[in-house]
């Protein structure tokens, strides 16, 4: 039996982790405008893990979708360290560093909800900053490229928008897989590129992709809808055009005798299956994240305005805590 001090110890440890009953989050106003508020933390469900989150990714989908998402938190990257188990979670603990996809509750915020179908564990390569820039962008590219790509060594592999969030991270996992990728962007961030990993760089300002290359094996456009159609007639008979914007143009992809396709979350591995993939490539030194600036809550909406810009090298990223607020145990 344990001595009246060690389960004494063991109350004040639990007493130590649990989350207050307020919390600082950034809300969604009306007309899209951005304050931070006090708020309830909220209560993780069966099958969820309340995160104390230190940081979270912005992506164009967060503003995008603001309309919708009047009087609530946006965000869903998020990275930070395990504070409350839901009922039925097994194989995670309290004060594990991890990173996912925050759910209803938002990622702007200091503590968040994440289901454990969308958590893993973050790479110890990573910072916190870093890791909050994986989830939408490295989930997505790995997604994009293995399931929807098949994606083999050997292969040529053509990346356009390849600086952007999930970009750079495609070419880091294309890279990994044996290819040799050649990807597209502006001037300024060619050389970041080849710091990646690209073999072949394009500036798509000064010169038409189609007149650069030709019979590639593989495509993954996150650039535009326009790309995609442009894209067609470089792809080898046979290949493969995977597009994240933009539809598909069945009729052309056949007479191209080549096989469309778009990343589905609906179907395959788990969104923690594919993080946990990212995650073994950080580990191994074959995956990172460049974060281009970083932001504090209170600058929750120039983060936006950034984002809206366009031409963002690699993530940005919201600041939600800068260490520990507990004392771990």
């Amino acid at each position: 039996m344990r001595s009246p001090l060690a389960i004494l110890a063991l109350v004040l440890t639990a007493a130590a982790w649990a989350a207050p009953g307020k919390m600082q989050g950034v809300q969604v106003g009306e007309g899209a405008a951005l304050s931070v508020r006090e708020m309830a933390v909220p209560k993780p469900a069966a099958g969820e893990v309340l995160i104390e989150v230190r940081a979270a990714g912005v992506n164009p989908v967060d503003w995008k979708a603001a309309g919708g998402r009047v009087g609530q938190v946006p965000g869903t990257d998020v990275a930070g360290v395990i504070d409350t188990l839901g009922e039925g979670v097994t194989g995670w603990k309290v004060g594990e560093p991890v990173l996912g996809f925050a759910r209803q509750s938002g990622s702007y915020a200091e503590y968040a909800l994440v289901p454990v179908t969308s958590l893993a564990r973050k790479p110890a390569s990573l910072s916190f900053e870093q890791a909050a820039g994986v989830p939408v962008a490295a989930e997505t590219a790995y997604r994009a490229l293995h399931e929807a790509g098949g994606i083999e060594a050997g292969q040529t592999v053509l990346i356009h928008g390849a600086a952007g969030g999930v970009g750079s991270a495609a070419v880091q996992v294309a890279k990994a897989a044996g290819a040799r990728v050649i990807g597209t962007a502006s001037a300024n961030n060619l050389e970041f590129l080849k710091s990646i990993g690209a073999d072949q760089v394009i500036d798509y300002r000064a010169r038409k992709f189609e007149d650069v290359v030709k019979d590639v094996d593989l495509v993954l456009n996150t650039a535009n809808a326009e790309t995609t159609a442009r894209s067609v007639s470089i792809v080898r008979p046979g290949g493969t055009l995977v597009t994240i914007v933009g539809s598909i143009d069945a009729a052309a992809c056949a007479a191209a005798k080549i096989r469309c396709a778009r990343p589905d979350r609906g179907s395959g591995a788990s969104n923690a299956e594919m993080l946990a993939k990212v995650g073994e490539l950080a580990d191994a030194g074959k995956f990172t994240v460049y974060v281009e600036a970083v932001f504090p809550m209170t600058d929750a909406a120039k983060a936006w305005e950034k984002s809206r810009q366009g031409h963002t090298r690699g993530k940005l990223v919201i600041q939600v805590s800068a260490g520990p607020t507990m004392k771990h145990p």
